[in-house]
């Protein structure tokens, strides 16, 4: 049998090819078993480390794309991208160390297949949520193209398909454990996998009742620029960009939609503050008399007449009136330095981000020709409170613009798609996504992804979505719930622990 740092960097290799670019799916049902198996009752603290082998070779096979967003477009160096790299997957590793030194502690006995699933959980949420949070590449995001299993996330988000995943995979290693003795070893997995099937046959049938429901249909267009990122904002790729758009618009709007989205900062100019090419899309919306929506960079002055810019999207209407949302949860180190003052002592890192967007402050929803409209900008749609914040707000639409051309031809695209069906299940909104360099697709109210475009493709595409009757689900009205209950599991099986110890 293999040693208890084989089975830890198996669980690592099974998790990378869960998830794209590989997008075996399957593979995560299994995926924990080996680390599971690994972290025995007898040896807590190297449990703590075999976690942290699955953790370092899971992302550290998942994010090397990281270092391209720093190096190539960051223009950090090679040693600096490195060793920051080398951090964020310690520093997410670490979770992964945790989950195996609690399960190795606490896991083992009668209660471990619910304590495993809601210790996972907790540990997601503290990742997502601490330290700016980075919940990318949670283990439910390996389900996204699966609507009947992750319908169960209207009621609990992305914690509920967690919470399975990890049973199923406690379950099989309780089996394995236990092999031998009869009808103890069977009965997790048996009991684990039909709980799985209820939860696949209720999602289909939600899927089901969701179609025959209908609602208001909504015709978009997405325009695909495909601009490179050197190209965005050199002056003399101003006027092409600018024109590349105006005509992609202009064909768009021969397919005569609701409303046509371009993506993230696609404007090359600042919009409301550049005459000529503010002249232009606004004439560009008269003519096409079709709403246009489209990413640009946002300015103001504050009080003391200084400049203020934030990452802000447009919504310009044929009778000439402007709306707009301003991105809210900005990208550290992107586009704000956390700390910048105490920073001092890392000048190429502060120096890549010259100067700190402003968070925008509203969830309040766009209207549109009557249909209130969210709008999410580029990663912080990976958050779930966003999404929520505007549903419970009364959007039934969810417009997410973003640049993915940070990326190159990396699976990083891939991976941002794969939390944004839970928002649509989550509040049972359609999901218009419009990338930069892909991709871009139209997701329905029940999670199905529907015309994806390639990376690096110029492209536009249209579709219909169902904008489904308001009906606020469980998880828009109460949220994180289920997370909090798992919390409350964890929390208590380590006081009961405790407890049992003492009387021992």
């Amino acid at each position: 049998m293999a040693g208890p740092y084989q089975l830890a960097f198996l669980s690592g290799i099974l998790l990378v090819l869960s998830f794209p670019p590989f997008g075996l799916s399957f593979l995560a049902w299994v995926a924990l078993v080996p680390l599971l198996l690994a972290a025995g009752p007898e040896k807590p603290a190297s449990s703590m480390l075999y976690g942290l082998v699955c953790g370092v070779v899971f992302f550290g096979g998942a994010l090397p794309w990281i270092y391209n967003a720093m190096h190539d477009f960051g223009h950090m160096g090679t040693l600096e991208s490195i060793c920051l790299l080398a951090l964020l997957v310690v520093y997410l590793s670490l979770f992964f160390a945790l989950f195996a030194w609690g399960f190795a502690l606490f896991g083992h006995g009668p209660g471990e297949m619910v304590f495993a699933p809601a210790l996972f959980v907790l540990l997601e949420y503290l990742r997502g949520n601490f330290l700016s949070g980075f919940p990318w590449a949670l283990l439910a995001h390996s389900q996204y193209l699966h609507p009947p299993v992750i319908q169960v996330a209207s009621i609990t988000g992305t914690a509920g398909v967690t919470f399975l995943i990890v049973l199923v995979n406690a379950s099989i290693a309780h089996a394995i454990r236990h092999r031998g003795e009869g009808r103890r070893a069977i009965a997790a997995p048996a009991l684990a996998l039909s709980l799985l099937a209820c939860n696949v046959l209720w999602g289909a049938a939600q899927v089901h009742t969701l179609e025959r429901a209908g609602g208001t249909p909504f015709t978009a267009s997405l325009v695909q620029g495909n601009v490179e990122q050197g190209q965005k904002w050199d002056p003399q790729y101003q006027d092409a960009v600018a024109q590349k758009y105006f005509d992609m618009t202009k064909a768009a709007a021969q397919e005569k939609p609701g409303l046509i989205v371009w993506p993230e900062a696609a404007a090359p100019f600042l919009y409301g503050h550049n005459p000529y090419y503010t002249g232009m899309a606004r004439q560009v919306v008269r003519d096409t008399n079709v709403p246009l929506m489209f990413g640009a960079l946002g300015r103001d002055n504050d009080e003391s007449g200084n400049p203020r810019y934030y990452n802000r999207a447009y919504l310009a209407t044929p009778g000439g009136e402007d709306r707009m949302y301003d991105k809210m949860h900005l990208v550290p180190f992107g586009e704000y330095v956390p700390f910048r003052q105490a920073l001092t002592f890392a000048k190429k890192l502060t120096q890549a981000v010259e100067g700190d967007t402003v968070p925008g402050t509203s969830t309040e929803p766009i209207k549109l020709d009557g249909i209130l409209s969210g709008v999410q900008i580029c990663y912080e749609i990976i958050f779930p409170e966003g999404s929520r914040a505007f549903a419970a707000n009364g959007a039934r639409l969810i417009v997410n613009i973003t640049n993915d051309a940070w990326y190159g031809h990396s699976a990083a695209s891939a991976q941002h798609m794969m939390s944004i069906p839970y928002r649509a299940v989550e509040n049972r909104v359609p999901i218009l996504r419009a990338a930069n360099t892909g991709i871009s697709c139209f997701i329905t109210a029940a999670g199905e992804v529907r015309k994806p475009t390639g990376l690096f493709e110029t492209v536009t595409i249209t579709d219909t979505v169902i904008i489904p009757p308001l009906q606020p689900t469980f998880y828009t009205r109460f949220g994180d719930i289920f997370t909090y209950g798992c919390i409350i599991t964890a929390g208590l099986s380590f006081v009961l622990f405790r407890v049992g110890r003492r009387k021992l």
